[in-house]
C-alpha cells in the first residue's frame, strides 16, 4: 500500500474524495484515476475504489477488478435514478438553463426551517467529514441559524484546533461548505450559544 504522511511544515492536506482536510498525524494514501495521482484519506478509501480510483502500486489484476465493480456500481445508479423518476410528485419541477431543478416548500416557521437543514446535512457527505474530526477530536460545537433574508441557513462546526461552515439552500435541497478554519479567531464576533449537536457518525441534532 503506497501510504505517505503529513509533513506539518507544509501547507494541510485535503482527501480528494471527502474534501476534509487531514490532521496531523493522518496518513493518505495514493490513488491514480487515470494518469492523475489523488490523495484519499482512511476513511474514503473504500468510496476511492468504487469510483475506479486505483491504489497506487497495486497489481494490474486489481486495476481490472477496481474498474469492473465501478461499472456494476453506475448501471446500479443509472437503475436507481429511473425508479426515483417514477416516484415523483412531492416536487415540484423547474425548469432552470435547459437543466431540470426541483424546488421544495420551504418551512414557514424558522424551528422548521432549521430542521430541515439538519435533514440535508445528515444526508448529506459532510456527515463523513465530521465523522474523521470527531473520531481525533471529540464532539464540537454546533450552531444552527438563519441567513437574514434569504432561503438558507448556517451550520457552524467548531472544535478548539479546526471549524467547518456549511450552508444549506432549503429551496434547492443541497448543502455546500461554504468555509473552514484553523483558529477559532477567524470566526468574527462572539460564538452564538450552541442549538444543535453531532454524534459520532457526524450526525446533527437540533437541541430540544
Amino acid at each position: 500500500m503506497a501510504t505517505r504522511q503529513l509533513q506539518t511544515s507544509q501547507q494541510p492536506v485535503a482527501c480528494e474524495v471527502c474534501g476534509r482536510s487531514l490532521l496531523r498525524g493522518e496518513h493518505a494514501t495514493a490513488f491514480r484515476s487515470g494518469t492523475e495521482l489523488r490523495t484519499v484519506c482512511e476513511l474514503c478509501t473504500a468510496r476511492a475504489l468504487g469510483e475506479g480510483w486505483v491504489r497506487e502500486g497495486a497489481p494490474v489484476a486489481d486495476a481490472l477488478a477496481t474498474r469492473t465493480v465501478r461499472a456494476r456500481s453506475l448501471v446500479g445508479r443509472l437503475r436507481a435514478r429511473l425508479e426515483d423518476s417514477h416516484g415523483l410528485g412531492a416536487t415540484d419541477r423547474v425548469e432552470v438553463a435547459g437543466a431540470e431543478r426541483h424546488v421544495r416548500a420551504v418551512p414557514a416557521d424558522q424551528r422548521g426551517q432549521l430542521a430541515r437543514a439538519v435533514t440535508l446535512f445528515n444526508a448529506s457527505e459532510h456527515c463523513k467529514t465530521l465523522f474523521g474530526v470527531i473520531r481525533s477530536l471529540g464532539a464540537p460545537y454546533v450552531h444552527v441559524g438563519p441567513v437574514n433574508g434569504e432561503v438558507l441557513v448556517e451550520i457552524l462546526v467548531a472544535w478548539e484546533l479546526c471549524w467547518y461552515r456549511f450552508e444549506a439552500d432549503l429551496e434547492g435541497d443541497i448543502v455546500h461548505r461554504r468555509a473552514q478554519g484553523y483558529e477559532l479567531t477567524e470566526l468574527e464576533g462572539d460564538l452564538p450559544e450552541a442549538n444543535a449537536a453531532a454524534d459520532p457518525d457526524g450526525r446533527l441534532a437540533l437541541a430540544v
